[in-house]
Formats: C-alpha cells, structure tokens, sequence
C-alpha cells in the first residue's frame, strides 16, 4: 500500500482500537460483502498483519457467520509461499468475528493488468506457474478456491531485483473444502452460485457442484488475459456472459492479440484448461504446470531459432512462404491436369505460354486467398439467409419446459445458457431463467431474471408463475422491497390484487404505505382494507405527526369498523404529561383528535380513569 493510501486509510474510525486484545488497527486496506480488511499491529510481537473483521450485522447471522469460520479452516489447512497465510482467527469482546492473515505489501494482477495490459510471454508463463504451484498445494488439501482471478491474486517484489516478483493467492472467503467432518451440515440449502462471471467455470455458471477442475478454468482465464490483454468473454449482460462461459468458445489468439506471436503449443495449453467439460480439462494443477512449462520451452526455442535468422518477421514470412509453396503446387497440378487436352489444341506457338500463364492466375489466387483469411474475410458464393428466430426458438423452449416439468434442473439451466447465448434478447428464455432459479432456491437471482424478462417483453406482465413468485417473495425481508419494486415499476395492473393485499394486512409500515400508494395510482384503491391499514398506521406510528395522520384518515373512511381501534389508542395511552410535551411517548398528543373522529362517526369517547 502506497503512504497516500495509508494516510487516507488512518482516518478510519476504527484506527486505534483493538481488536481479540492482541491487534491494534492501523488503517483499513478495503471492505468487501461480508467484512472489511484493516492494516493492524500484533501490540507484543510489533508485527504487522492484515485483519479482516466480519461486518457486526453480518456476525448476528448464523450462516455467515459459519462461512466465516469455514474460511479460517480452510485457509489454515493452507502453507505455500504462493498463498497468503491466515496466523489467528477469533471473536472480539464486541462478537465480531475476526481472521488475522499475513500482510502483503504489493499490488493486484488486477491492477497490473489495467495497467500495462498483456504482460510478456515469460512473465505470464511465470506467474501462471507460481498460481498453479498454489493450486496444486490448496487442492492436495482438499480445499478449493472458487472464486480466482487477478484481484485476489497480490503480486510482491522481491528484494533481491534478480528473483523478480512473487504471486500470492489470498481470500479464501467462499473456499469449499471437499472433505467435510463427520455431521457437518452444509452452509446452504439449494443452489448456490459463487464467484466472479468473468472467471467462473461453466460448472460454477449453471449452479453445478465444483471441483478442483474449476479453479484450472478460472486458472485458464487468468493466463488468457495475461499473454492477450483481454478476457475471452465479456458482456455488460450478467447472464449473457455466464450463458457464455457454458457454450461459446474462447476466440483464438490471432483475433484476440494479432500481433502477440504467442506460440501455437501454448495457446494449446491454454484452450484446454478452458474446454467446457471439466473431463477434458487437465486433471491436476500439476498436469497443467508442466504442460505450460513444456510449450514455453518449446516456444523459446522456436523464438530462438528465428533470432538466428536475423529477422523479427521470420516466422510469419517463412509460414506464409511455405503456404503459398504448397497451395500454388496444387493448383498447378489440378490446372494442369484439367488443360492437358486444351493445350494441345492450342497453336504451336502458343503452347509455351500456357503452364507459366497459369502459375501466374494461380500465385493471384493464393494470394488473395491468404490476405482475405488474414483480414477474416471467408469467401461466401451466396449471401447467408436469415434465420428466423422465432420458428428456431419454438422447439428448444419447449424441451427447456419439459426439462424443468420432469426436476431436472440442471439440464434446463444448461439449455437456457445455450440459448441466451445464441439469442440474447429473447423474453420467454430470460422468464423461463426466472422460473428456473426459483425453483432452484435463488429468488435473487430470479427477480433479477424477471426483471430482464419484462423488460423485453411487457406482455409477460400478467403470468401466473411470475405472478405467483414475486407475490410470495414480498414477504420475505430481505427480498420483500425488490419485489414491491418490479411489482410497482413494471408488473403494474396484474399485480394489484396483491399489492391491495400487502398495503391492507403487512406489518412493515414502509412496505404497506409504499404499495398504498401503488394502489392509488394503479387502479386497485378500491381493493385496499383502509381501516386495517390505517389502523396499523395509527398503532405502528413513530411520533404525534404520523398518529394523528392516522386517525384523520381512519375518519375519512366513515366505516365503523374504525371506531375498535381509535378507542385501543385512547385508552392506550401512556405517554402522560411528559410524552404530551414532548409529543412522543404514547397517544396523549393525539386525544382530541380521536375524540373528534369518533365524534364524527357516531361514537362516544370511552371515559378516562383518574390517575
């Protein structure tokens, strides 16, 4: 960390405290989802360590909680000089969860890339070494990553200029160990989808279990971008670009860096570690090595070989050379042997010519040839016709339908990834992805899908599943305002039963005014139970203001049924004297108003007992 950070960083309010008794907080590094990381001191040993600290709200939930903890197991099974190493794990007297981890003064992959962009051969090749060498390590542990790529990848400078720099893989936080104990219950319950989709396996994509093969592909991804400058795939459509780390094939390396020259052994290497299916894949991080370190010798070599040619342009001159040799002979024979007859017809004088007549049309075709292959260009006789997509989509919906019908849920997933791969902008693939992923326990996941859904087709608005879904979503309290969300901004109409229902009966004051509101500008006012959603207003308010507002409006419903819960209030009061000046406290502020109301509907005030 460069001293401008870490004097930005000292300003953090937990600078100073201490944390288990033993880390004093220096500075904080960064945050995350779950935690943040600080810069700490060990007050005995003066050793300098980087703490991560569970958020405090975090800490309260079981399961987070637990993952936490599986980290601290997982990382602690783990001692590489290619890893960074976790030395202490507890909870503060305060209950946050804390990991202590080796502090590493370097910087990100990630950042080194942003950067400089494609690294050299021999470094890439060098630090894809050191990656794998970890691997190898976590994985004869039974511990796998799941979530590698160059952000969690921190590279060290040596001291010693000559040893160059050092790779270290950090952030073990959804690490999965593949032996679990005896009991040990699982951290979830459904599918759940980790890591990063720029780097994640087609495995991790369709919700699949992972194995050791999985951190070889994201392996696979990293050296891609170091030896290119580019990722294989890359689209701003979250879905779009998981759909195609499951089918669509990395783009070779003559379109993706033309001018990079990387050998074709190590390309190779690297388009197996990203074969699809993880049987095709190398079967060990050490297979892989070794094959990396087989094709940059084999590539070294060759580099070497041309160098000695006195030329950079050696081996692209020399392959086109031989290509254009080969090619033209051919060509000559089939010319010669469909115009022997021809020739001889010829005039005598003219026979000499012919043969060097058509070598020369032949070296004009190969030519153009080789330059229309090198701008991309495939020679078409017919222009394509356009598919029509509709007609082309009808039957994979249809089995992606019964695929799901018969529980197999994993297939469908992986049918719906081909086919928003192939036809991104189709609505019903998207809201079959919805239905699919609630299904599969992931609501998030799910209403996101929707959301996409309706967004290109409004006419899904008024299906029952979807319907169905989302209603019951908004009762969940996590999930239960993004639902009032898509509900209010892109359901509309169809969903005003239910909004009618949550803005009359649910207990979350800004759940039940929000879809309130909804109902008075979709047209579903009239569904809406006034009185109990009043009512609640009137026993869930915060202060006089939002209590008389309350009874205003449970008067201006004239129903009777009004009268039950203005009386609870007034005989409810508890605030006194003092709650009446400060005008919280209980219902003593809003006396008069109710006994006005209830004026207004016909009742009288029940009597107050002296006190």
């Amino acid at each position: 960390m460069a001293p401008t950070e870490i004097a930005e960083a000292s300003r953090d309010a937990r600078v100073g405290t201490v944390v288990g008794e033993r880390y004093r907080v220096l500075g904080r590094i960064g945050e995350g989802g779950m935690g943040a990381v600080f810069r700490a001191e060990h007050i005995l040993m003066k050793k300098v360590v980087a703490l991560k600290l569970l958020h405090a709200e975090m800490g309260q939930v079981e399961e987070a909680a637990r993952r936490f903890e599986r980290e601290a197991q997982s990382a602690s099974r783990l001692n590489h000089p290619n890893i960074v190493s976790v030395t202490d794990f507890g909870r503060n007297h305060t209950g946050e969860l804390f990991l202590v981890m080796e502090f590493v003064a370097g910087e990100s992959l990630a950042d080194v890339l942003a950067r400089e962009g494609r690294l050299s051969l021999t470094r890439a090749c060098r630090l894809a070494g050191q990656i794998l060498s970890a691997l190898e390590h976590a994985h004869e542990q039974k511990v796998v990553h799941r979530d590698l790529k160059p952000a969690n990848v921190m590279l060290v400078q040596s001291p010693d200029f000559r040893l160059g720099e050092t790779a270290k893989i950090l952030d073990f936080g959804i690490a999965k160990i593949t032996e679990s104990g005896e009991g040990e219950q699982p951290l979830t319950k459904g599918v759940m989808i980790f890591g990063t989709p720029s780097y994640m396996s087609p495995e991790q994509a369709t919700g699949q279990e992972v194995d050791s093969r999985s951190d070889l592909y994201s392996c696979g991804i990293i050296l891609y971008e170091m030896l290119t400058g580019k990722k294989p795939f890359g689209a701003e459509d979250l879905v779009k670009l998981m759909a195609m780390q499951v089918t669509a094939p990395p783009p070779p390396f003559a379109s993706a860096a033309p001018g990079a020259r990387i050998p074709a052994a190590l390309e190779s290497v690297v388009m197996r570690a990203l074969e699809k299916e993880r049987e095709r894949r190398f079967g060990t991080a050490a297979e892989f090595r070794e094959a990396l370190e087989q094709a940059e010798a084999a590539g070294s070599a060759s580099a070497d070989a041309w160098a000695r040619l006195g030329t950079a342009a050696g081996p692209a001159l020399w392959a086109g050379l031989g290509t254009l040799r080969v090619a033209l002979g051919w060509l000559v024979r089939q010319m010669a042997r469909a115009s022997r007859a021809s020739i001889g017809r010829l005039p005598p004088r003219a026979q000499p010519w012919v043969k060097p007549a058509a070598a020369l049309v032949a070296v004009i075709l190969v030519v153009a040839l080789l330059l229309g292959h090198r701008h991309g260009a495939a020679p078409r006789l017919l222009p394509p016709k356009p598919r029509p997509v509709a007609q082309e989509m009808k039957s994979p919906i249809k089995q992606i339908e019964a695929t799901m019908a018969e529980g197999h849920l994993a297939e469908a997933r992986i049918l719906i990834m081909q086919q928003i791969s192939e036809h991104p902008d189709v609505a019903r693939v998207r809201y079959l992805l919805g239905n699919l992923e609630f299904a599969d326990k992931n609501p998030s996941a799910g209403l996101q899908a929707y959301e996409e859904a309706l967004r290109m087709d409004a006419g899904l608005r008024g299906d029952a599943a979807l319907l169905v879904n989302v209603r019951r979503l908004l009762l969940d309290n996590r999930l239960g305002r993004s639902a009032l969300d898509l509900m209010v901004r892109q359901i509309g109409v169809p969903a005003g039963s239910a909004l009618a229902e949550i803005a009359s009966e649910d207990r979350r004051m800004d759940i039940r005014q929000d879809a309130r509101s909804a109902c008075d500008n979709l047209g579903c006012a009239d569904k809406v139970d006034r009185v109990k959603s009043y009512a609640l207003d009137l026993a869930q308010g915060r202060n006089c203001a939002e209590k008389r507002e309350a009874v205003r409006q449970l008067g201006a419903t004239k129903d009777s049924r009004a009268v039950e819960p203005l009386r609870k209030a007034r005989t409810g009061d508890r605030g006194g004297f003092i709650g009446r000046v400060l005008g919280r406290g209980g219902n003593s502020c809003i006396i008069k108003d109710i006994d006005a109301v209830l004026k207004e509907l016909g009742a009288e005030p029940p009597s107050r007992k002296k006190r």
